[in-house]
C-alpha cells in the first residue's frame, strides 16, 4: 500500500524542523534520535520512488511516523545510470525550507560528494539563508558516525531490529520489495547491519555480486576509500569467511573475538 500524496498550500512556515526522509537505514534511525521530528518525502519520479513509498507505509503503520509525502519536484529526467540525480539534495533542502528553519537531511562519515557532506550543507545554509531573510540550516545528525555506527546506536538504545527491515536501500527498477543484493546501496546496507548481528533478506548475497571481488576488494585494500569504510567491509566479510578479508587487520580481529567467544 502507498500512502496518498499531501495536499501542501501554506505560505507560512508549520514546524521548527523537518527530517528530509527517504525510507532508507540512515533516514530511519535519524528519526529516531532527533526525537521523531515531522517528515518530508519528496516523490522524485525516480525509478525505486514506489518502493521507497511502500516502505514509509509500512513503518508510518509499525511507528506512528509523521510523513508528509509530495510530488512537487519532479527530478526523475535527471537521474543517471549509477542512480545520483545532481543538486538532489539542494533542491530538497530549498523545499524543505519552505516549511522548517531546520533541515536535516542525513549524511555519513565520508560522504563527500558535491551536494552531501559538511561544507555542502554549511554553503546550503549560507545560500538559503540569504534569500530568505532568516537563519536556515541545512545538517545532518550523523557527520561524526558510519552506517555501522548509526545501526549500533539504535540498536544499543533498545529499538527494535525489525524496524529497521521495514526499511528500503536499493537500486532496483523493477518495483520489487526484496532488496537485490547487486547494487551498491545493498552492499552498504547488508555490511552495516551484518556487522551489528542483524541479518536482512537480499534476493542474491551482497558479499557474491561480483564488483565485490571485481572492484570493491581492491579498492578497499589500496586506499580509494576511507580507512573506516575499509575496515567495516573487510569486517563484514569476515562473517561469511570471504577469502579476501583474511589478509585484512580489522578481519583477524573479528576472526580472533570469535574464536574467544
Amino acid at each position: 500500500m502507498l500512502l496518498p500524496l499531501t495536499s501542501w498550500s501554506h505560505t507560512t512556515m508549520t514546524v521548527s524542523e523537518i527530517l528530509l526522509f527517504s525510507a532508507g537505514l540512515d533516514s530511519f534511525p535519524a528519526w529516531e534520535v532527533l526525537g521523531r521530528p515531522p517528515c518530508l518525502y519528496l516523490d522524485l519520479g525516480h525509478r525505486y520512488a514506489a518502493q521507497e513509498r511502500a516502505a514509509i507505509a509500512d513503518l508510518v503503520e509499525a511507528c506512528g511516523m509523521d510523513v508528509e509525502i509530495s510530488d512537487e519536484l519532479q527530478l526523475g529526467r535527471w537521474e543517471q545510470p549509477d542512480a545520483i540525480i545532481p543538486l538532489r539534495n539542494a533542491h530538497l533542502a530549498m523545499l524543505a525550507a519552505q516549511r522548517a528553519d531546520t533541515v536535516w537531511c542525513v549524511g555519513v562519515k565520508g560522504d563527500n560528494t558535491l551536494d552531501k557532506s559538511p561544507a555542502a550543507f554549511t554553503e546550503m545554509s549560507r545560500f538559503i539563508s540569504g534569500l530568505t531573510g532568516r537563519a536556515v540550516r541545512v545538517d545532518s545528525p550523523f557527520w561524526s558516525q558510519t552506517k555501522t555506527e548509526i545501526v549500533a546506536g539504535y540498536l544499543t538504545a533498545g529499538l527494535p531490529a525489525e524496524h529497521l527491515l521495514l526499511t528500503f536501500s536499493c537500486a532496483r527498477d523493477d518495483g520489487a520489495r526484496t532488496h537485490c543484493g547487486t547494487c551498491s546501496s545493498c552492499l552498504r546496507r547488508w555490511i552495516s547491519l551484518v556487522n551489528n548481528g542483524v541479518q536482512a533478506p537480499f534476493d542474491a548475497p551482497p558479499w557474491r555480486w561480483s564488483r565485490v571481488a571485481d572492484y570493491y576488494v581492491d579498492a578497499m585494500t589500496s586506499g580509494r576509500y576511507p580507512a573506516h569504510r575499509a575496515e567495516e567491509f573487510f569486517t563484514a566479510l569476515a562473517t561469511v569467511g570471504h577469502p579476501a578479508a583474511r589478509a585484512h587487520p580489522a578481519a583477524r580481529a573479528h576472526s580472533a573475538a570469535e574464536e574467544v567467544r
